[in-house]
């Protein structure tokens, strides 16, 4: 009896079992996957809120241009040149591109390059505003050049007001009113 109150002593002594601490293994896999999980949503979705961002500001740069170009169809009677005499007569100072409707977004990191095509005489345009990604593309220093819209690609307008993108069978809806 003695070795037995000796061995309750002995245990007593050291305390308490305690049981271990940390975390099992299932555990720890419940979280990696509940985590693996959330990325999987939220990755893709932060992607396609920041191409959307961009598209968008892509189409506010070719409103404004397609204003500043109708500004000067009204002062002038043409979109290529400045003034009346030089419309009518076809030479003179022609219509400078500001540099802030050169490039969208018009303050940061350049995502599309944007660009005047005028024809027929000055009397028509088509604006273009092609991703800095895209081959072609002359965005200056600092642009984000690995940026492509493969929804849309690059977007236009005309003095018409249609719009429209360079990828077949993209939705006008999808690229211009969202």
């Amino acid at each position: 009896m003695s070795a037995a109150r000796s061995r309750l002593r002995r245990s007593a002594a050291r305390g308490p079992v305690v049981p271990a601490r940390g975390f099992t293994l299932i555990e720890m896999m419940i979280v990696v996957a509940l985590v693996a999980i959330i990325a999987m949503i939220a990755i893709p979705n932060y992607r396609e809120y920041i191409l959307r961002t961009k598209r968008a500001t892509a189409r506010q740069v070719l409103m404004e241009s397609a204003q500043f170009l109708e500004r000067n169809y009204t002062a002038a009677g043409c979109y290529n040149f400045a003034d009346t005499p030089a419309c009518l007569a076809q030479t003179g100072s022609a219509t400078a591109q500001p540099s802030t409707l050169q490039r969208a977004p018009s303050e940061g990191r350049q995502s599309y390059q944007v660009t005047w095509s005028l024809t027929n005489s000055g009397q028509a345009f088509t604006l273009t505003a092609t991703p800095c990604g895209v081959s072609g593309a002359s965005c200056g220093t600092g642009a984000d050049a690995s940026f492509t819209d493969p929804a849309c690609g690059a977007l236009t307008i005309t003095q018409t007001g249609l719009r429209g993108m360079s990828v077949s069978g993209a939705s006008v809806t999808t690229c211009w009113q969202r």
